[in-house]
């Protein structure tokens, strides 16, 4: 006769088999983004795009498999609820004694494990991290996220070194020339709108993340930089046509960003172990952004809804105001609520849709999910004066974003 386990002995398997299935998840992860380098030098576009669905599907195989083990191992004892506390609490622990760099993702891994067998209506802390554990991360940073650029003696300078930091086994078309043009670029840049226009502008640092950020054609440097006083958000945009590597375009403006990281674009592969850092780095040029929609643009969508989520109960934990229908015609599938004061609205399906719809919850949620596999936007509406002058340039868009500035075909 097999011995029955005791909860706190059934608890530390557990949270040990969510663990491991989050590791496997997080390894797969990094080899599906590791490939896009090579994908981009090779201009492999099609082989880019379907990493970018591989790694989506990822994350509901996996969970969909641990599901299985989990009720496997508890048995009559699968919808427990001491049983899940106690399982949370090992797994937090686990969490801390490994010293995490991703102790968020992790966190919001075991919520969608507990989701998927409770089926709960609304939260439950019990069972659930609905905030995170840990006040500070549990493991100190063991590099920095980015780059560092000093004092550079001129702004030519600055952009030869940092493109020659971020080489690919494709040479550069022109490096000095792009060089030459973004420096071009942000001079004018930093004199609009100065009292002294004439005078040479001087940028004091300039940082940039160290691993790079691919997505369709383009690969992204995202940085910023100190120019008299202030700080400057910065994104070199790099494009692979058959003759080299080239810089399509230099943002420098935080609303040109923003788009760039906008929902509507699929989403970044970049190679990152510590997505609290990166993320903190990213707000510093984009701090009108939320930060569920940065998590949500590098892959991470499952924690951009937990972020989002608790973004929405900060607001009510402050706000008097109540939900209302959102203004409009009502929709025939949909109900759309809003909270006055809150940028976002909440669209729930509904239970039974009238004619002459016929069409039922399943369909209607497959449908919703289907977007975040597309590019919903291949080419940002950035403004033209960010983008680089350099000969007569094309009323085409360019593949990374904005106008394009080369005559003729980009790649």
């Amino acid at each position: 006769m097999q011995t029955r386990l005791s909860e706190s002995r059934l608890a530390k398997l557990g949270a040990r088999e969510i663990k491991d299935a989050f590791d496997a998840y997080r390894v797969a992860f990094r080899a599906v983004t590791q490939r896009a380098r090579s994908r981009f030098e090779r201009r492999d576009w099609l082989g880019l795009r379907a990493d970018g669905h591989e790694r989506l599907d990822l994350y509901r195989q996996i969970v969909d498999a641990t599901v299985a083990q989990i009720c496997e191992l508890l048995d009559d004892r699968t919808c427990d609820r001491l049983t899940w506390a106690g399982m949370k609490a090992v797994y937090s622990g686990l969490l801390e004694l490994d010293e995490r760099n991703d102790w968020e993702l992790a966190e919001t891994f075991f919520n969608s494990i507990t989701r998927q067998i409770f089926a709960t209506v609304g939260v439950d802390s019990v069972i659930e991290f609905v905030d995170t554990d840990f006040l500070k991360p549990p493991s100190p940073p063991r590099a920095a996220v980015q780059r560092i650029y000093d004092c550079p003696s001129t702004l030519e300078d600055l952009f030869e070194r940092i493109l020659s930091d971020y080489r690919h086994t494709v040479g550069y078309a022109d490096l000095r020339g792009d060089a030459h043009a973004m420096a071009a670029q942000l001079r004018q840049h930093l004199c609009t709108g100065s009292a002294d226009n004439q005078a040479e502008p001087s940028v004091e640092r300039a940082e940039v993340v160290t691993s790079v950020f691919y997505r369709n054609k383009g690969a992204y440097l995202i940085g910023r930089l100190w120019a008299r006083g202030r700080l400057v958000p910065m994104a070199i945009a790099l494009l692979n046509p058959p003759d080299g590597i080239v810089v399509d375009a230099l943002l420098l403006d935080e609303n040109d960003l923003s788009i760039v990281f906008s929902f509507a674009h699929s989403y970044f592969l970049v190679e990152n172990d510590r997505p609290h850092e990166l993320m903190e780095f990213l707000r510093s040029i984009m701090p009108h952004k939320r930060v569920a929609e940065l998590y949500i643009s590098l892959g991470h969508h499952k924690h951009g809804k937990t972020e989002l989520y608790r973004d929405l109960l900060r607001c009510l934990d402050v706000s008097p105001e109540r939900f209302t229908r959102a203004p409009g015609e009502p929709g025939m599938v949909m109900s759309v609520f809003a909270l006055p004061g809150y940028d976002l609205v909440v669209k729930v399906i509904k239970d039974r849709f009238a004619e002459p719809k016929t069409v039922t919850q399943g369909p209607t949620k497959c449908r919703a999910r289907k977007p975040r596999k597309k590019s919903r936007i291949t080419h940002s509406n950035v403004r033209a004066s960010a983008i680089l002058e350099r000969g007569p340039a094309s009323s085409t868009r360019s593949a990374t974003g904005g106008t394009n500035i080369f005559p003729g075909s980009r790649g």
